[in-house]
Formats: structure tokens, C-alpha cells, sequence
């Protein structure tokens, strides 16, 4: 009688289900070495599968963050992070603080692994920061040499009315925001709440919306602006 041979699987996120799934692995790719730099291990992972349910290709990756006999009593991999179909979202701006950048990365794991409260609060947490960097960078320097007072960080709510007041956001961005408001608050506190994954998503795209329009999108607009001068000389 012949044997089966059961096919290797790994769980990860599928866009399409919405869920967490065994996928069936297919190939993988595997990388690892020692940081000349700091003189730290480091090894990744990389497997390509399909979903059993929609039979979607999917490719995930995941990072070593324990070694045996190094840093740990056994190897400790994080779960794998979906980088095929929808990727995480890439911004291009060198402007847009880490603060921001960590937090929606944040976010993008926490909907990968439908862990969407946590989502929002990290999203509502990316958003906070924009306000801060782009609301309180210039009076922060200009206020420095003058008093040496500490400036009260913006909150959220304050921040989001005041880049309506100032034109850097418009009134669709706005209502949008508060939204957004709303469910990190709810996220934020102990109370018994559901959010949906769809949800979710959707103040995701917003945030990213509203982060490349403030960065991306103003970095390209001076760039485009600075080829025109030269072409006029």
C-alpha cells in the first residue's frame, strides 16, 4: 500500500477569507548570518503556498527573534506576515517620523491577525503622531530658544480640528478622521465592543490616505515644482 505524503502547511492571513489560514506550502526561501555591524544573528524565512479555501497564491514571510544557545533556551519565530497579494503599504516621503511608520506596521499585524481593536488603536496612534509632527515641529523650534516652557503634546481630537482650521486637511478628511477618533477612543478604553474587520480596513485606508497625502504627496508636488523653475532658467 502505498503512503501519503501529507503536504507542509503554514498559517497565515488571507485577504479574500479574511481569515487565518493553513495554506499548502509550495516553496520556500531561507536567508541567515550574523549583522557584521553589531555582531547579532539574524535569519528570515520566505514560503509561497495557496489558500485550501479560495485557492488564492499567498506569500508570507517570518523573522527569527530567538537563537538556541544565543539569546534563548530554543528558536523562536515571529508568525508569518503576509507580503503576497496586498502588500503593506510603502510610503516613499524621508519626512514621515518613525513613530508613524512603526505604528501602521503595527496595525497591518494586528489585521493580519484579526486582532482589530488593537488595529484601531495603533492606527489612531500613527494618526496622533501626524498631527504632532506636522501641527507642532515649527512652533516646538521657534519656542525653544524664547522659553524654555514644555509644550503639552496635541491629542488627537485637538489635532484633527486644528489641521481643518489650517487647510491641511479638507472637510471628506476631516468627518473621515473623526471617525477614526471615535473607534481609537472606543479601542483605547475597557468597555465590551466589537470591531469589524471591514471596519477596520477601512480606517486603514484612510490613514494611509491621509499620511500620503500629507508626505508623499507634497514631496512629488515641490519636486515637480522645482523641475518647472529649472526648465523656465
Amino acid at each position: 500500500m502505498q503512503k501519503t505524503i501529507k503536504q507542509s502547511t503554514f498559517v497565515i492571513d488571507c485577504p479574500y477569507c479574511k481569515a487565518k489560514v493553513a495554506a499548502l506550502e509550495h516553496g520556500r526561501g531561507s536567508k541567515s548570518g550574523v549583522i557584521e555591524e553589531i555582531g547579532e544573528p539574524f535569519a528570515e524565512i520566505i514560503v509561497v503556498g495557496e489558500c485550501p479555501n479560495c485557492e488564492t497564491m499567498l506569500a508570507g514571510e517570518s523573522h527569527q527573534v530567538g537563537f538556541e544557545g544565543y539569546d534563548s533556551h530554543e528558536d523562536r519565530w515571529t508568525d508569518f506576515v503576509r507580503i503576497y497579494p496586498k502588500p503593506p503599504k510603502v510610503f516613499s516621503s524621508y519626512r514621515i517620523p518613525r513613530v508613524v511608520k512603526s505604528s501602521i506596521t503595527e496595525a497591518e499585524r494586528s489585521l493580519q491577525a484579526n486582532a482589530n481593536i488593537a488595529a484601531c488603536v495603533m492606527l489612531g496612534r500613527a494618526m496622533e503622531a501626524v498631527c504632532r509632527d506636522i501641527l507642532q515641529k515649527k512652533s516646538t523650534s521657534k519656542t525653544k530658544s524664547s522659553s524654555s516652557k514644555k509644550i503639552k503634546p496635541i491629542m488627537l481630537g485637538q489635532g484633527i480640528k486644528k489641521m481643518k482650521e489650517k487647510g491641511i486637511i479638507d472637510e471628506r478628511l476631516y468627518n473621515w478622521s473623526q471617525q477614526l477618533h471615535a473607534f481609537r477612543n472606543l479601542a483605547a478604553h475597557p468597555e465590551d465592543i466589537t470591531i469589524s474587520r471591514a471596519d477596520a480596513e477601512d480606517l486603514q485606508i484612510f490613514v494611509y490616505a491621509i499620511i500620503e497625502y500629507i508626505y508623499d504627496l507634497t514631496d512629488r508636488y515641490e519636486e515637480f515644482k522645482e523641475r518647472l523653475e529649472r526648465k523656465s532658467k
